[in-house]
């Protein structure tokens, strides 16, 4: 009997859906609020859910095909929600200041999400080479561009940093896998942006 693709909805996976979820709305947002606060601490979320969705999924107990369908999941909710959803909501939330303007933002928008599916595939082809990764993960330049988002940034500034993080993905710097304290440390980055993002909201002066 064939299987359909259904059969990979599985509770496991519910975590990664939540972080897909996140930078849906994110878009959402950006388009029907115009909000640099809610997408950005909507971005925040997703990075959490991402962080964590791997040792959710290992609570469950799975065969080696859904082990394997979860890692192609987890890789491709992180090209949809770090690479595509921080440029579109850019491209809702921003008003270039000049044509010359609008067409690098744009070589800066294509190059950034070419470099962020670049990233995610060579590390689904090396990951289990190295005990670091290689090159900015997605995740942690999703994180970035919700700092970035706190600032309501021009579109000068979103071009350096769509430039800077797309190469900075796509490098040869080791950058160690966050375990301990580290992981702490990271998914505290993500939470105090959730903080600070819901106060933005609150209060728009601060953001």
């Amino acid at each position: 009997m064939r299987k359909s693709a259904s059969v990979y909805f599985h509770p496991s996976n519910a975590v990664t859906y939540l972080s897909l979820l996140a930078g849906l709305l994110a878009v959402v947002t950006a388009k029907e609020w115009r909000s640099w606060s809610a997408a950005g601490g909507l971005l925040a979320l997703s990075a959490l859910a991402d962080t964590l969705d791997g040792r959710f999924a290992r609570l469950f107990r799975r065969d080696s095909d859904q082990q394997r369908f979860g890692v192609e999941l987890d890789s491709l909710a992180d090209a949809v929600t770090f690479g595509l959803v921080p440029v579109v909501a850019l491209c809702l939330l921003l008003t270039p200041e000049s044509p010359g303007l609008r067409v690098a933002w744009i070589g800066a928008a294509f190059f950034y999400v070419v470099s962020a599916l670049t990233r995610l595939g060579f590390y689904d082809l090396h990951h289990a080479q190295s005990a670091s990764f290689v090159g900015l993960p997605t995740t942690v330049a999703g994180l970035l561009w919700s700092s970035v988002f706190l600032t309501a940034p021009s579109t000068a500034v979103t071009v350096a940093v769509l430039v800077g993080t797309g190469i900075a993905m796509v490098s040869r710097i080791p950058i160690p896998r966050p375990r301990g304290l580290g992981l702490v440390g990271f998914g505290g980055w993500a939470v105090l942006l959730l903080i600070l993002h819901a106060l933005a909201g609150r209060h728009p002066a601060l953001g």
